[in-house]
């Protein structure tokens, strides 16, 4: 992967080919779901884009010959934002639960390092409710993500999933609910700092010091249980009504997982994880490797009950929905040789050209391939054989047809395949299914 500006990425033509294929793969599998395609405008109101709360990474967007102009306009950061502004403005011309997978880069202004940029491809799915939408719709997209991994052969994860209910109803009645979104934020720092320097942020937080073993007793379950013991734990915990609504949702949703066939040792209940501090309201979830550290999540998302009201609008679209990371996760795919690259070109064949003045035959059989549904390349620069199936071999095609003036007039051509070294006679007037399986099948 080159970089022209730091944090803005340029894949060289095989590993652009990978990445499309990848890309391909996830949209059949959320296809094969009932989601649909959907893309909005890169470009955003800045108020919008700034519902979510103050951004300093946003790129404003103004033009250059007008440098007094306002930047009332930005380029998007997420796509979960144009996804709650595209709702409110059409939601009378949308079936719900509306379903939805948009796959397109997003641009954030911060500081380029391993595994961040900042033009990146965000790849999401959500389902929209129109005033409620039922706690099953979560186990749908967490499964759904961690089949799109396996899919993907990604090795050795773990989905981390927690409860936000969770989180504020034991946290509230120990800090305060004047002082409980920098207690999340500290539990969401938990991984990147100290035990001692976690403790001593939030006893300043705690309204009684001593509740700091309550915060341990939460904290420190064994997250290699089994889930059932770990929800019993949970359970036999303290709690307020909401501590307690979020246990229920957790048990209801992992119950959910387990019966469309989602084995425990792809997820993990982690009391500890806070992701999504200003908008997500219950389920919250994220994928990381087991054995690659420094990567981040791969993928995450959860439930938010109030995302569309930040907007202006008085009417609730409750939605659940995840992002998988993969202008992260598949150059990594690549580097570890779980993704294949060696092809430099979409073409299947080569037409070669032996006589140039025959090249508008030449031109006609590789419409007849394309007719037939074979991605077909055709070698019009004035060069010998041997340099042709060098092009096509450094291409990565893996085959090449083969005709001269004579084997053109008699309706027939060489089909050659460069990894085995073997090769048919081929019918031209008329290219059968036969072909498209010699080349297929390899």
């Amino acid at each position: 992967m080159k970089t022209n500006i730091s944090g803005f990425p340029e894949f060289l033509p095989n590993e652009q080919i990978a990445f499309n294929k990848v890309v391909g793969r996830i949209s059949e599998r959320f296809e094969s779901y009932g989601f649909v395609p959907m893309d909005t405008s890169a470009v955003e109101r800045v108020e919008t884009l700034l519902s979510k709360g103050n951004d300093n990474e946003i790129y404003g967007l103004y033009r250059l010959a007008d440098e007094n102009s306002k930047k009332d306009l930005g380029l998007r950061f997420d796509l979960t934002v144009p996804l709650a502004r595209y709702v409110s403005q059409n939601s009378e011309d949308l079936i719900f639960p509306f379903r939805r997978y948009h796959i397109a880069p997003v641009w954030r202004g911060e500081r380029p390092q391993y595994g961040r940029y900042r033009q990146f491809y965000q790849c999401d799915i959500d389902i929209i409710g129109d005033g409620d939408l039922s706690l099953e719709h979560d186990a749908e997209i967490i499964s759904l993500v961690i089949k799109v991994l396996l899919d993907l052969r990604v090795p050795s994860f773990h989905t981390h999933i927690n409860n936000r209910k969770i989180l504020s109803g034991f946290l509230t009645p120990l800090v305060g609910a004047q002082n409980l979104v920098e207690a999340v934020k500290l539990v969401d720092k938990i991984e990147k700092i100290s035990v001692e320097q976690f403790e001593t942020e939030m006893q300043k937080l705690l309204i009684d010091s001593q509740s700091m073993q309550d915060i341990r007793n939460l904290f420190e379950q064994k997250q290699n249980l089994p889930v059932e013991s770990l929800l019993i734990n949970l359970k036999s915990i303290a709690g307020n009504e909401e501590f307690s609504q979020g246990i229920k949702e957790l048990e209801t949703l992992m119950q959910t997982l387990k019966r469309v066939g989602i084995d425990d040792r792809y997820i993990k209940i982690n009391p500890r994880l806070a992701r999504g501090l200003t908008y997500y309201t219950g389920t919250i979830f994220e994928t990381l490797f087991d054995d690659i550290k420094g990567m981040g999540s791969i993928s995450g998302g959860g439930r938010y009950d109030n995302l569309t009201l930040t907007l202006g609008n008085s009417k609730k679209y409750p939605g659940v929905g995840a992002t998988i990371g993969i202008s992260r996760l598949i150059p990594k795919l690549i580097e570890m040789e779980l993704v294949d690259i060696y092809k430099k070109s979409t073409a299947d064949v080569l037409i070669t050209v032996q006589d140039r003045s025959l090249i508008s035959s030449y031109m006609r059989l590789a419409d007849k391939f394309r007719n037939l549904g074979v991605k077909t390349e055709i070698y019009l620069q004035d060069k010998p054989l041997g340099a042709q199936l060098t092009y096509a071999n450094k291409k990565g095609i893996d085959f090449v047809v083969i005709a001269n003036e004579l084997e053109l007039l008699e309706g027939k051509a060489i089909l050659r395949n460069l990894m085995t070294r073997q090769q048919e006679i081929i019918r031209t007037e008329f290219l059968s299914s036969e072909v498209k399986d010699m080349i297929f099948k390899k």
